[in-house]
C-alpha cells in the first residue's frame, strides 16, 4: 500500500465518515452500584477532561443533567439535535482550532444552528448509558481524520488522486489534532477505572492504524506531551 503520495492545499476537504461501515468503539463498563454512588464526581471530572483536551466538549452546563437517570445527551443536546463539537485544525496555518460538530459536510458549531438537521458526521461521540443492570460509556469514531494518511471514498473520486492509486498526505493535521485525542482517551480510560469500571474493551471495525490505545502513527501511539514543545504557541490548545 501506498502512503503519504501526494501532498494537497487541504488535506480537511478529504476528510469523511464511514457511516458506521467501519468504525472503531472504546467502552467501559460498571456493573457495581458504586458508580451509581459516585456518578456525579465522575461527570464532573469528564467535563473537566473534555474541557482540557478540547474532545467532544459538551455544549450544556452541568446542571442540565437529569441525575436520576445520569445520561450525557443533556450535556450534548440543542434544538433536538446531539452535537459532540471537538476542536480541530483544518488547515495547518490555521491560527486558531474550530469547533467541529460535523467533518462531512464541515461545519462548525457557530454555523450548525442552519446547515445541521441531523446527527451528521460528529469527529467522535461519546455516550454514557445507564441500564438496570449496568452502566456503559462509549467512545466511537468512524471517520479517518485522525489518520496520517487518508484513502477515502473522497479521494477514491478525485481523477488526480484515486485513479492514480493515490492516498492524501494528512500528516500535517494528524499532528496537529491527533496526539490531543490520544491523550485524551488515555486519560478518559484511567478516569473510568479510578471511578469503578471493571471492563474494557476495544473493538475495531476495519479503520487503519487504531489501536486501543489510539491512533498509531508509523505502529507508535504519540500522545500530546510528546510533540507539545514542537508546537508554535496558537497551536498549544491544552493548557
Amino acid at each position: 500500500m501506498k502512503r503519504f503520495d501526494i501532498k494537497v492545499d487541504k488535506s480537511s476537504d478529504y476528510w469523511c465518515d464511514f457511516e458506521g461501515e467501519l468504525c472503531v468503539y472504546y467502552n467501559y463498563t460498571w456493573n457495581e452500584e458504586s458508580f451509581l454512588n459516585d456518578r456525579i464526581n465522575f461527570i464532573k471530572k469528564y467535563i473537566e477532561l473534555t474541557e482540557k483536551y478540547k474532545i467532544a466538549v459538551p455544549i450544556n452546563s452541568f446542571d442540565v443533567l437529569d441525575l436520576e437517570t445520569t445520561s450525557l445527551y443533556r450535556l450534548y443536546e440543542k434544538d433536538s439535535n446531539y452535537y459532540f463539537p471537538s476542536y480541530l485544525f483544518l488547515n495547518s496555518n490555521d491560527k486558531v482550532a474550530q469547533k467541529i460538530v460535523s467533518i462531512d459536510p464541515l461545519i462548525t458549531l457557530e454555523n450548525s444552528k442552519t446547515k445541521f438537521s441531523s446527527h451528521g458526521s460528529i469527529p467522535i461521540r461519546i455516550e454514557l448509558i445507564m441500564r438496570e443492570y449496568e452502566t456503559e460509556l462509549i467512545c466511537y469514531i468512524d471517520n479517518d481524520i485522525f489518520n496520517l494518511w487518508i484513502d477515502n471514498k473522497k479521494t477514491k473520486r478525485d481523477p488526480n488522486i484515486g485513479s492514480k492509486g493515490f492516498w492524501v498526505d494528512n500528516s500535517e493535521l494528524a499532528y496537529l489534532n491527533t496526539p490531543r485525542l490520544n491523550s485524551f482517551l488515555r486519560d478518559l480510560k484511567k478516569l473510568c477505572f479510578d471511578y469503578g469500571a471493571n471492563k474494557f474493551e476495544f473493538e475495531n471495525l476495519g479503520l487503519n492504524d487504531f489501536s486501543e490505545n489510539g491512533v498509531l502513527f508509523d505502529g507508535e501511539v504519540i500522545y500530546y506531551e510528546d510533540i507539545v514543545g514542537l508546537l508554535l504557541p496558537h497551536q498549544k490548545i491544552v493548557k
